[in-house]
């Protein structure tokens, strides 16, 4: 997973904002998430270890937030 991949991610996962992720993964500044989703780079293994965990153990998550079904992820595509 690069960088860039993550803003998909976090909008298929339904964190609105890069603040909801940031108060997720315990990232002290917004800057830093930005600074991921705005990269050509592979991401590191343990971020890439978190969102994996997140998106298979929904029980873990603290700020509200849930998997987009089918439906909802192909009008998302739809409207863009």
């Amino acid at each position: 997973m690069i960088g860039r991949d993550i803003r998909e991610w976090r909008k298929h996962n339904r964190y609105q904002t890069q603040a909801d992720l940031q108060v997720e993964l315990g990232v002290k500044s917004r800057g830093t998430i930005s600074a991921w989703e705005n990269s050509d780079e592979p991401i590191p293994r343990t971020l890439h270890l978190a969102l994996e965990a997140l998106e298979r153990l929904p029980d873990l998550r603290q700020v509200l937030g849930r998997r987009m079904t089918a439906k909802e992820k192909t009008a998302l595509k739809i409207r863009s």
